[in-house]
C-alpha cells in the first residue's frame, strides 16, 4: 500500500506528540518519512534520496512543523494539511534557492513581524479553507478518473455499496489484502480485473461474493493504495470503519 500509516495508527501517534510525548512524534516522523518522499519528489519533479537532496530535510521539518501547528478543530485530516505545509515551505525554499517560479501562497511563519500573530493565523486559515476546497474537488476528479479506468461510475458505488454491516465488513476486508499485496496490485492494475482465484485463497471468501462485490471492492482498493494523494476519501472512509 502506497499511502501513509492507518488512520488508527497515525491518529494515535498524532494524539501522543501533540500531548508531549516525544517518542511519539519520533515514530510519527519516521513512519511517515515515505509519504514525505512523494510529497517532495512530486514539487520538485525529480528523484530524490534520503542523506542526499536537502529538500527531503526541508520536507521532514515541515511535517514536524505541521504536528506542532495542527488542530483537529481545522476540518481538514492531517495528512492533506501536513501535505500543504511541506509544500509551502518547500516552495519557500526553493524561492530562496532561485529554482521555483510558480505562483503560490505561502504558509506565514511564526516570527513575521510584519503582521500580528492573530493576522497571520487568520490569513493562513482562510489560505487552507480555499487551498483545501480545490483539492477536495480536484481528488475527486482523480478519482473518478481512476474508477473511469475499471468502467465503473460514481452511480454504480451508490447502487452497488452493501446495505449490511457484515458483508461491507468482508468486503472491506478483501479491499485491505488486495491493496496490501504488490504483487496482487501488479496484476489487478495491468488487466484491469480483480485476480478472483488469488483474493479467495488469501481471504478465504467465495467466488460469487467477490464478483457480486466487484465494484465495491475496487473502489475501495482504490482509495487504499492511493491514500496519500486520495487523502481527504481516504481520511473519511477510513474514520467511518474504526468500528471495524
Amino acid at each position: 500500500m502506497q499511502g501513509m500509516l492507518p488512520m488508527n495508527d497515525l491518529d494515535n501517534l498524532l494524539n501522543m506528540a501533540t500531548g508531549g510525548d516525544a517518542g511519539a512524534r519520533e515514530k510519527l516522523l519516521e513512519a511517515c518519512q515515505p509519504f514525505v518522499l512523494r510529497v517532495v519528489s512530486r514539487v520538485c519533479n525529480r528523484s530524490l534520496e534520503w542523506g542526499r537532496d536537502d529538500e527531503l530535510s526541508i520536507g521532514l521539518i515541515a511535517l514536524n512543523e505541521a504536528v506542532e501547528r495542527y488542530r483537529g478543530d481545522l476540518g481538514v485530516p492531517f495528512p492533506a494539511y501536513a501535505r500543504l505545509v511541506i509544500r509551502s515551505r518547500l516552495t519557500d525554499y526553493l524561492r530562496r534557492q532561485g529554482r521555483e517560479k510558480q505562483n503560490c501562497v505561502l504558509m506565514p511563519k511564526d516570527n513575521d513581524r510584519t503582521v500580528g500573530r492573530a493576522e497571520i493565523a487568520r490569513a493562513w486559515e482562510l489560505h487552507l479553507d480555499d487551498v483545501t476546497a480545490q483539492e477536495r474537488r480536484e481528488e475527486i476528479s482523480i478519482y473518478c478518473d481512476m474508477l473511469g479506468q475499471y468502467r465503473i461510475t460514481f452511480g454504480d458505488l451508490v447502487k452497488v455499496s452493501p446495505r449490511h454491516r457484515d458483508t461491507r465488513q468482508t468486503l472491506l476486508h478483501i479491499a485491505r489484502q488486495l491493496a496490501g499485496s504488490e504483487m496482487l496490485m501488479a496484476r489487478f492494475k495491468e488487466s484491469k480485473r480483480l485476480p478472483l482465484e488469488d483474493l479467495m485463497q488469501l481471504t478465504g471468501v467465495g467466488r460469487k461474493v467477490l464478483e457480486r462485490g466487484r465494484k465495491y471492492i475496487i473502489a475501495v482498493t482504490l482509495i487504499l493504495y492511493h491514500s496519500d494523494e486520495l487523502v481527504y476519501l481516504y481520511s473519511y472512509i477510513a474514520h467511518g470503519w474504526k468500528e471495524y
